[in-house]
């Protein structure tokens, strides 16, 4: 949320970070999922189908180096569907 290419971004859209980065993952086809109970946040997170990013700010933000925070050892088990890390993110981790 502190990246200067998402404040950039936000400020020239007149929108928050957080509706950037959440309509860039919907532009990405990503489902996210969101948790929220106040009200003002609800009603924000459902601004971010009324615009759209431009090409350049999406690749711009897609050149953010990412990070994973969570390896997903706990979503792993030789028993379960999911037997490695690996298998798990696909081999990008």
């Amino acid at each position: 949320m502190e990246n200067e290419v998402l404040r950039e971004i936000a400020t020239a859209k007149g929108k928050s970070v957080a509706q950037v980065c959440l309509r860039w993952a919907f532009e990405q086809g990503v489902c996210v999922v969101l948790k929220s109970f106040n009200k003002g946040r609800m009603k924000e997170n459902l601004e971010i189908l009324n615009w759209t990013l431009s090409e350049e700010e999406s690749r711009m933000i897609g050149d953010i180096p990412q990070s994973r925070g969570c390896r997903g050892e706990d979503y792993i088990s030789e028993k379960g569907p999911i037997k490695t890390i690996e298998e798990l993110w696909d081999g990008e981790i």
